[in-house]
């Protein structure tokens, strides 16, 4: 299995190649637009030239047209007089639109529209005047005067535009150098964080496989594992306890029949022997049980906890009424477990409330449980507003002190003398795997000689 950070390093490189293809998109998408609009405004200075040039042009055949009329004296030269007013208007109106985000050239046009019609009237006037009086030079230069005057301020306005010609042309120049410069550089580095992200993921995916081959031996060393385990079982229950069993039925034998023949040494030393026997047999039967609840088949049932406690408890009915104990059963709610596990675990913390308690009072076990949802108040390990089935066990025995709270949970750990208290040391061992067999939580709270209580949290679903 690849691991988490590997995941996010793949993810991480993805998305920078999405985001890159994206910013390279959006960046050429401005360059390309910008290129664009350079291009029209080097358009639109040639059309205000044009536009100009055309002006001039017209004006300048309206007086070519005025001397044809004046030396042949032949209307046909008249025509193209009589349209010029509405041909100029349309061209200076072109020109006044094309200019109208340049002030200073829509003064310009303002003059040019003032020079052009002002030397288009003088023109006509001379027509006017042509068949009564002789044309003199003076009115000749006056005329050559007013048509310098436009030529001027058209020059001006085309050296305007030249100027912004020359700005634009540069701009745009640069655009079309920049532009595919810029999306070549973008597509490279995509092509490299592409590149990057597909060696990295060709990379993974041979760890993967690594994994999963070492997975897969690892879990066939599992499988010869467990069978081995279940080798050790079949031997602990069979050929292991049957020599115990043996001594344990020689020694009742030795004590019963050879009592008189027995010195009180012997006897001390059988009653030694049967008492050892008595422990391994115990520890076997204890370590059977510890490997049931890891390797045991994992049914869930709903069940009611009412029953489980009630089955525990007839198993003790001596001890309790030895001791006369009392156990205090509360409210009780059904939650999936696996019975028999569930079964063993109430055994386990039942049965070492009445082995560990206060031989000056009687024993009193507590147990109660309801559903809860978790808070951030709650332990850590819990997972925030899950519901949870809430077991809880207290006694009143002798309890332990407060540092052994997780020791009291590991396998062969007592807190006490083996000779005073008959004990294996792995029952809260057992309970602990079967509690996360169920995906659930123990705590355990105690006080020296004030008893102990053990919180037992499951998932309610």
């Amino acid at each position: 299995m690849i691991k988490k950070d590997q995941h996010t390093w793949i993810k991480v490189i993805f998305l920078f190649g999405i985001v890159a293809l994206l910013v390279i998109s959006f960046m050429s998408y401005i360059r390309i637009n910008n290129l664009i609009a350079e291009s029209e405004w080097v358009d639109h200075t040639q059309a205000v030239k044009l536009e100009l040039d055309k002006t001039f042009s017209v004006l300048t055949e309206v007086e070519s047209n005025q001397r044809g009329y004046l030396l042949t004296k032949d209307s046909a030269f008249l025509l193209p007089i009589f349209t010029a007013n509405t041909n100029l208007n349309l061209h200076i109106d072109s020109i006044e639109s094309l200019t109208k985000d340049n002030p200073s050239q829509q003064q310009n046009v303002i003059e040019l529209r003032t020079l052009v019609f002002k030397r288009l009237d003088y023109l006509k006037k001379i027509l006017d005047d042509a068949p009564v009086s002789t044309i003199t030079t003076q009115r000749w230069l006056s005329g050559k005067a007013l048509m310098d005057d436009v030529s001027k301020q058209i020059t001006k306005m085309q050296n305007e535009e030249n100027k912004l010609l020359t700005v634009r042309s540069a701009s745009l120049n640069k655009s079309n150098t920049a532009t595919p410069l810029l999306i070549l550089l973008s597509i490279i580095g995509s092509i490299i964080i592409m590149g990057a992200a597909y060696f990295k993921i060709i990379r993974d995916l041979k760890i993967a496989d690594k994994l999963k081959f070492n997975l897969e031996k690892k879990n066939e060393e599992l499988i010869e594992s467990n069978k081995e385990l279940e080798s050790f079982n079949y031997i602990s229950s069979h050929d292991l306890q049957e020599p115990l069993r043996q001594i344990q039925n020689f020694t009742s034998r030795l004590i019963t029949n050879e009592q008189e023949n027995l010195s009180d040494k012997g006897k001390n030393y059988l009653e030694k022997v049967n008492n050892a026997a008595n422990r391994m047999q115990t520890l076997i039967a204890d370590l059977l049980a510890y490997s049931r609840a890891k390797t045991g088949e994992r049914k869930f049932e709903i069940t009611d906890l009412n029953t489980i406690v009630e089955d525990v408890t007839t198993e003790f009915k001596e001890i309790i009424d030895e001791k006369h104990a009392t156990i205090e059963v509360g409210e009780m709610c059904d939650v999936n477990i696996i019975p028999f596990q569930f079964r063993q675990l109430m055994h386990n913390i039942i049965g070492n409330a009445l082995k560990f308690s206060n031989p000056d009072i009687p024993p009193h076990i507590k147990i109660s449980s309801c559903n809860i949802k978790y808070s951030k108040l709650d332990d850590a390990k819990h997972t925030l507003g899950k519901e949870y089935c809430h077991i809880s066990i207290a006694d009143n025995g002798i309890g332990f002190e407060p540092q052994y709270k997780d020791r009291i949970f590991e396998v062969f750990q007592r807190l006490h003398d083996k000779e005073k208290i008959n004990g294996t040391g792995i029952g809260l061992a057992i309970v602990k795997k079967i509690v996360e067999n169920h995906n659930g939580i123990i705590t355990a709270t105690s006080e020296l000689k004030k008893g102990a209580t053990f919180d037992i949290y499951i998932p309610a679903n």
